[in-house]
């Protein structure tokens, strides 16, 4: 009883109902922020899945669970950004990559 309150279901029954917030959330918004948020989210949700549905050992479990944490940790930076940073950070990587291929 105690393990299911305290244990490892409880961490990653929190998980899930952080990744469903993050989920409503970019739902809620428009353009380049709602596409990169649920094409994170998709990614994310994979890693979930294993923790839910598979036995794996308790090194591979914390590694995957910290790794979702992570990843929750990036999404919601995204969702709470507005589009035209993320405009400015999507652009940097093109602009480096047209210099480069000049050259």
């Amino acid at each position: 009883m105690l393990g299911f309150l305290f244990g490892w279901p409880r961490k990653i029954r929190k998980l899930r109902k952080r990744w469903d917030r993050l989920r409503e959330k970019s739902l809620k918004k428009h353009g380049i922020v709602k596409k990169t948020a649920l094409e994170k989210l998709d990614m994310t949700e994979q890693k979930l899945r294993m923790l839910e549905e598979q036995k794996i050992t308790r090194l591979d479990r914390s590694r995957l669970a910290k790794e979702v944490e992570i990843d929750l940790a990036e999404i919601k930076a995204v969702v709470q950004s507005k589009q035209e940073e993320l405009m400015q950070q999507y652009q940097r990587p093109q602009i480096q990559k047209q210099k480069q291929q000049r050259f």
